[in-house]
């Protein structure tokens, strides 16, 4: 299956045919399924994964066999981390070491152990995260058997990782120098830590593994070294970075770094060591490999570390730029996030009703193949092909399904921030202007914004006209355009221009406000079912139904008529 992770559609349509001729059971095949959803980048597809995991956690045999009980819990786990869902993660990491427990699994438990620290970490209870780990990294000292050794080296990664990202640099140092003790003991001493588990490499393997460990704990103490505070130029400064540099020299000698993901891994101690040359080469890389797929946090960070670099060189303008892309993909990150575990709580309500649905059609399935297995090869033939063009449909159609409730849920979303925003501007207002309170049945009363002055930013210009847009909705005109705004306001082209251009994440007021209008129509063939297509295109201030159509199909990838037919 690892031949497919980049290719998760073929890898689910062998798993899928698998599964039909009977060379593996459903449980088999469920479990596979949410592995190949789990080794994607795509939130929606670690979604998957967690709603077939949580549904094979009630399956009959998993429930009998705790070694799939072992498997399913961890694959929850890793689904969890990727998605950040860390409360749940800490949940399934806690069932899974109770688990391991009880089979009399204790290495196992301590490796899970330390990734319960970690999450408790995420959530925010730092202190008690960092002992979980410690206890681990103690527990499992001194012990020379490789399946203790590889659960070691694993605890001390994550407590070196969780330390440089706390700034807690004081504590890498010896966790770092312990796993390139471990690994130097193990290298001299391979035989005293045979044990014959399934993790141990074979002599062949052995090299590397030592080798990318090793350069994992030269690439943390080149961290803490660019990062220790000293006054510049001084004699402690000068070490520290002669130290860093050394430490990534020997880093870039090991197998850790010979890849795309190794080289980004540094870029952070790069910029410390504003070495802006090679950390801009590998963000080029790093965007050549991400291609349109920049909807992420490495593009988050690649940003911020093009911002930070072209502040060092004297690009004001760029930085400038760069900070403001950095900012509005990190909030825009932020808000996916928070859109995403909304989404994954609705689908969990749905997935039993969805479960049901799911094994009606796999016994029909299988009895119809029984059925016609006396037909011969040609009879089968058409039968799969049959099948799979009905399971396309379907996918097709729960795509749809699943594509408009995130259209209806964006839009929802975006009225009730402008509504909460409006309050807390009316709110802030009142107070401003009256201390006290007048009576206890006083509403708050809002008045439209003053148009900025000459000297006012970009932003708060852009700010005030798509405030007067929405308030008055010129949207809904078909012949609104920048010379309406020129006429009612006073503002010249020029101005109205650079508050879009400089001002916005928008560069052009058509793009504003084609975004209104098509919001408009998604809330009015929500709340006003009985409307036709070319009335809401009409309504929603679209000068025709094809320029209404091709701008819907553009942001949503499916048309009014295809989000219209998922309603009701």
């Amino acid at each position: 299956m690892e031949a497919f992770a980049l290719d998760p559609e073929r890898a689910l349509l062998i798993i899928d045919s698998a599964e039909i001729v009977g060379n593996l059971p459903d449980f088999g095949a469920d479990l596979l399924r949410a592995r190949v959803f789990s080794w994607t980048y795509e939130e929606m597809n670690h979604d998957s994964a967690i709603l077939i995991g949580e549904r094979l956690m009630q399956h009959d045999s998993v429930k009998a066999d705790p070694y799939r009980q072992e498997d399913v819990l961890e694959l929850l786990m890793n689904a969890c981390r990727l998605r950040k869902d860390y409360e749940q993660a800490l949940h399934w990491a806690t069932q899974l070491g109770e688990l391991y427990r009880s089979q009399g699994e204790e290495t196992d438990a301590l490796r899970t152990d330390a990734e319960i620290g970690t999450f408790l970490i995420r959530i925010g209870e730092q202190e008690e995260g960092l002992a979980q780990i410690d206890t681990v990294i103690q527990q499992l000292d001194g012990k020379r058997k490789f399946n203790e050794l590889d659960a070691s080296i694993i605890a001390l990664k994550r407590k070196a990782e969780i330390c440089i990202e706390k700034r807690l640099y004081a504590d890498v140092i010896p966790v770092a120098q312990r796993m390139l003790d471990h690994l130097d003991d193990y290298e001299q001493h391979p035989a005293d830590y045979h044990d014959g588990n399934i993790r141990e490499p074979s002599d062949d393997e052995r090299p590397t593994y030592i080798d990318f460990y090793r350069g994992k704990a030269y690439a943390y103490l080149a961290a803490v070294y660019a990062n220790l505070e000293f006054s510049v130029e001084s004699k402690e400064w000068a070490d520290a970075r002669r130290q860093a540099r050394e430490y990534l020299a020997l880093y870039e000698q090991t197998i850790a770094s010979q890849n795309i993901a190794g080289r980004f891994m540094i870029t952070s101690t790069l910029r410390k060591l504003e070495e802006y040359d090679r950390v801009l080469a590998i963000y080029d890389e790093v965007e050549r490999q991400l291609g349109t797929d920049t909807l992420n946090a490495n593009y988050v960070e690649i940003l911020r570390g093009r911002a930070e670099a072209a502040d060092a060189q004297g690009r004001r303008a760029e930085a400038k730029s760069y900070w403001k892309r950095y900012a509005a993909l990190n909030e825009l990150l932020t808000e996916r996030l928070l859109q995403g575990k909304a989404h994954l709580y609705a689908a969990r309500f749905r997935a039993q009703e969805q479960q049901r649905e799911i094994e009606q059609q796999r016994g029909a399935t299988r009895r119809a193949i029984m059925s016609r297995t006396v037909i011969g090869f040609i009879g089968l033939l058409i039968f799969l092909f049959a099948l799979y063009a009905v399971g396309q449909w379907r996918k097709m159609h729960l795509h749809n399904r699943i594509l408009a409730q995130q259209i209806t849920e964006a839009v929802e979303y975006k009225e009730k921030y402008k509504e909460l925003k409006r309050t807390v501007e009316a709110t802030t207002t009142c107070q401003k202007e009256d201390s006290s309170l007048s009576t206890s049945n006083s509403k708050l009363t809002t008045e439209p914004p003053k148009l900025p002055t000459d000297n006012s930013s970009d932003a708060d210009l852009f700010a005030y006209l798509r405030d007067l847009i929405e308030r008055e909705q010129l949207f809904l005109n078909p012949q609104f355009e920048r010379q309406t705004l020129i006429n009612r306001t006073g503002l010249s082209k020029e101005r109205i221009g650079a508050a879009f251009a400089q001002g916005s994440g928008h560069e052009r007021l058509t793009t504003l406000v084609r975004e209104m209008r098509l919001d408009y129509a998604v809330r009015l063939m929500n709340e006003q079912p009985e409307l036709t297509i070319e009335q809401i295109c009409q309504a929603s201030g679209f000068a025709n139904a094809d320029t209404f159509t091709r701008n819907f199909r553009a942001k949503y990838s499916m048309t009014p008529t295809a989000y219209r037919g998922t309603l009701g």
